[in-house]
């Protein structure tokens, strides 16, 4: 399935485009504000090739993509018709977290290329300290320094975005608080700038996150107001100086101090727990992060981490985060260890590596959270490597994604054993979570047996590429197999719980004990049929047993309707994967065996 087809997809089972007011992404995760919550299908969404889960929190959902989600975005942004507009929201903490997501996911990729530049230059630095002196390595600190430097101009950017105003009059209320004559008044140590005798508070705005979000959004609340009252022939003449002229007084009199105190008191806040708490809040933060990070609400914390890095010049929290990663790549490598079927054991492999590179979502939605006993060996590992941080004292020195590439900036200049401890502190938490994922998880290396399915319904059984569907006969929703049925009485192919039913009853899917997921497809486009050739016998959360009867096809009305019946049987979980051995007889009777363990 195309990044295309997935978010045209995507976007149907969420109620379709009328259906969304608001769409934003994070690092991995694709985030929905809906005007009816109910008229999405979470259940079809979880089982699209391509898609690692969805879950709603606090209003939003959430369909969790990986590393390709700013690929699938593209595509669904565009096929959205670019922003949509949000009805007005009451406050509310998720209401917070989603103005922060959306602030700070874009300009995440220009922080991450100056960290790493800072932390190969501290090496190179500490290494050969006579290059300091270079003219190359003066560029190179130059450009790393850039994405930090101008950070209000970033955040002017995405903020004027998500509080839907001009992004270039957020632009000049960035520039206000760099302006080079404000900025030189400053460091002379002068008192300033005053405004109908009240003196502008100096503060250096360089570096700093909350001063010009808080600026922004009242331009927006400034701009809005006015262009509401000033007749249209006037508003490209009025709208934007008096806007300006409003904002930027006071934002640089009242916002912006406030934003830099709030840093700056922040800042302060969590060295203090740090200092008074350190051992329990790094064990506390470790051991809950894949449970925060399973809400979503992880993103939220970059601000904090960034606003640390302006203030103090370095931050507490990355570690953390840095051990998490590591966690649930040890987690699902020591899971992995104990599997015993082959493709399973290399999907889990493979998802252990992208947590070890920075993105923990693969691995944690579709192997710990999956089997239970490798989350909970993830939490308590980084439980663990969350208090050595702090034991060690460990500092991230520039904002970066947590991964083993951004080992960089941990090194200092002069502080190198900060390197070493952080080195220590990850190696430590991988190989106590692998060690206890592969102690725990007993049960994976026993219950990888060949998957028992049975031909569900009466009929000519056939191989998924004799299908007359693309999308199934290519096996891009699973493996499996499909009937051309002689009867119409569709039965349960193997043991399990009922997990969803379409609202037009042409697809069912089924969960086994053992957590494999089924897909029932009844029909080829007969979701045109709007549910009336089918009758079904169960409801959602039923627990069904092999043969139990499940829908009865009406033939005769889908022949009528020259709707194709062919009866699609797939396991759509591509992290799972299982064999179907075929049976030798080409038509079985209801409930025979098509494979066995």
């Amino acid at each position: 399935m195309t990044d295309s087809e997935l978010a045209r997809t995507i976007i149907a089972d969420l109620g379709g485009s009328a259906n969304i007011t608001h769409h934003l992404h994070c690092v991995t995760r694709l985030r929905f504000n809906l005007r009816d919550d109910t008229a999405a299908d979470l259940d079809a969404i979880a089982a699209l090739p391509g898609v690692l889960g969805t879950q709603r929190q606090n209003g939003q959902t959430q369909v969790v993509i990986g590393p390709r989600v700013a690929d699938v975005y593209a595509q669904v942004a565009a096929q959205l018709g670019g922003a949509s507009a949000a009805p007005a929201r009451r406050f509310s903490l998720q209401l917070l977290f989603d103005v922060i997501t959306g602030i700070f996911s874009p300009i995440i990729p220009a922080l991450v290329a100056g960290g790493i530049l800072k932390g190969l230059l501290a090496i190179v630095e500490s290494i050969a300290p006579a290059l300091a002196k270079n003219s190359t390595v003066a560029l190179i600190s130059m450009i790393s320094d850039v994405p930090f430097y101008f950070l209000p101009v970033l955040l002017a950017v995405t903020a004027a975005r998500r509080f839907k105003v001009n992004e270039f009059l957020g632009l000049c209320v960035a520039g206000a608080m760099l302006y080079p004559s404000f900025t030189a008044t400053i460091a002379s140590g002068k008192s300033g700038l005053s405004l109908f005798g009240a003196t502008i508070p100096s503060f250096t705005y360089s570096d700093s996150v909350f001063p010009v979000i808080l600026s922004v959004g009242l331009l927006a609340l400034v701009y809005h107001a006015i262009d509401r009252v000033i007749p249209d022939m006037f508003k490209l003449v009025v709208v934007p100086a008096v806007a300006l002229l409003i904002t930027i007084p006071v934002a640089l009199l009242v916002l912006a101090p406030l934003g830099a105190y709030g840093g700056q008191y922040l800042a302060s806040g969590i060295v203090w727990l740090f200092t008074k708490a350190g051992l329990l809040t790094g064990f506390l933060l470790g051991f809950f992060m894949p449970l925060i990070v399973l809400t979503g609400m992880h993103q939220s914390t970059s601000p904090i981490q960034i606003q640390n890095i302006a203030t103090m010049g370095y931050d507490y929290l990355l570690p953390i985060s840095f051990a998490h990663n590591m966690a649930e790549s040890g987690a699902a490598f020591g899971a992995a260890l104990r599997m015993k079927n082959k493709e399973r054991r290399a999907a889990a492999m493979s998802t252990s590596f992208s947590a070890f590179l920075g993105i923990s979502e693969p691995a944690l939605y579709t192997v710990n959270v999956i089997n239970k006993t490798p989350l909970i060996a993830a939490m308590i590992a980084n439980g663990i490597g969350g208090a050595l941080t702090v034991v060690f004292s460990v500092k991230c020195y520039a904002f970066v994604m947590p991964g083993i590439t951004s080992l960089p900036v941990y090194a200092k200049a002069g502080n190198m054993m900060n390197l070493v401890w952080m080195i220590v502190c990850i190696a430590a938490t991988f190989v106590i979570a692998a060690g206890l994922a592969f102690a725990l998880s007993r049960q994976l290396a026993t219950s990888e047996s060949v998957l028992v399915l049975h031909q569900p319904v009466a009929g000519q059984r056939e191989p998924l590429s004799a299908v007359a569907d693309a999308t199934f006969a290519s096996g891009q929703v699973g493996q499996g197999f499909a009937v051309q049925p002689s009867d119409g009485e569709v039965m349960a192919p193997a043991a399990g719980t009922i997990a969803s039913i379409a609202e037009t009853h042409h697809a069912i899917t089924m969960t086994t004990p053992d957590g494999t997921g089924i897909l029932l497809h009844l029909g080829i486009d007969t979701v045109s049929a709007d549910g009336a050739p089918f009758t079904v016998h169960v409801a959602v959360g039923d627990h069904v047993t092999v043969g139990q009867p499940l829908v009865t096809m009406d033939l005769a009305q889908l022949a009528a309707a020259h709707l194709d019946p062919t009866v699609i049987v797939t396991l759509p979980d591509a992290h799972r994967p299982f064999t179907i051995a075929a049976a030798p007889t080409p038509a079985a009777p209801v409930g025979s065996t098509l494979a066995t363990s």
